[in-house]
């Protein structure tokens, strides 16, 4: 069974894309190259999906032209998905390696029905809470504290790319953010226990850097609207995180 991986790459990142390339023709994987919607060349025309009011008041802070270039991205990949035949595929950013346990994990995990999306890598996991082993080194679940961040990697079915497009648009969130946000798109959204891809060693943020982040954010007094949201939404975290979810067999 044959499984696309999408990976998103700048047009201007040759590195990153021959490093990506390199890391998986170590493991036998053939990838998809997408080209990353540049969100500094982007005319205000080309902004439908960007609700920034909605960004300032959510996230608290101005959003980046790399932000939306990273969440448009990501949203066209999602779209070549829904409207494609094949079942199951991963998307990944280009500042990932692959490792050995990374296709036998996903070619498992396309045995189990109940899942649209899930997360094969995030910068922490805390309080993480197993719904259903997949193979005897992985299981997959979902976190009671978060964000978890990171977009970088992470497997959709075909129907679970048509609900995450409809959830995520417009963009009112970074899209790490948006993407763990199952409570609030119904869809059925879970993430590996541990990474299935590593950080490359050599990539840098192609969004910002800290200092470039902080310029970003709003007066304390303008944060009010994102403490209520953030207050709410963890509490919707943890009730997401704990109840039920039918992950099956599935039938073949």
């Amino acid at each position: 069974m044959s499984i696309p991986v999408y990976v998103i790459n700048l047009d201007r990142s040759e590195e990153r894309l021959k490093a990506v390339k390199d890391s998986a023709k170590r493991f036998g994987i053939n990838v998809r190259r997408v080209p990353a919607v540049d969100g500094r060349a982007l005319p205000q025309a080309a902004l439908g999906d960007l609700d920034e009011a909605s960004f300032r008041r959510l996230h608290g802070k101005n959003v980046m032209p790399a932000e939306i270039g990273c969440y448009f991205s990501h949203l066209d990949v999602l779209g070549k998905i829904a409207g494609g035949d094949e079942p199951h595929a991963v998307i990944i950013e280009d500042d990932v390696e692959f490792t050995g346990d990374f296709m036998p994990f996903v070619e498992a995990l396309t045995r189990i029905s109940g899942w649209d999306a899930v997360k094969l890598v995030n910068h922490r996991t805390p309080l993480f809470r197993r719904f259903r082993q997949v193979n005897p080194d992985y299981s997959i679940g979902r976190c009671s504290h978060g964000p978890l961040g990171s977009s970088a990697a992470y497997v959709v079915t075909r129907e679970g790319a048509k609900k995450l497009l409809a959830a995520l648009r417009p963009m009112r969130l970074p899209y790490d953010v948006a993407l763990e946000r199952g409570w609030s798109g119904n869809y059925a959204i879970f993430t590996a226990d541990r990474p299935l891809v590593t950080f490359s060693k050599e990539a840098h943020s192609t969004i910002a850097g800290r200092a470039a982040y902080a310029k970003t954010k709003l007066p304390a007094w303008k944060r009010i609207g994102t403490l209520i949201f953030r207050t709410s939404d963890y509490l919707r975290r943890m009730v997401f995180a704990w109840a039920p979810a039918r992950l099956t067999d599935r039938k073949t």
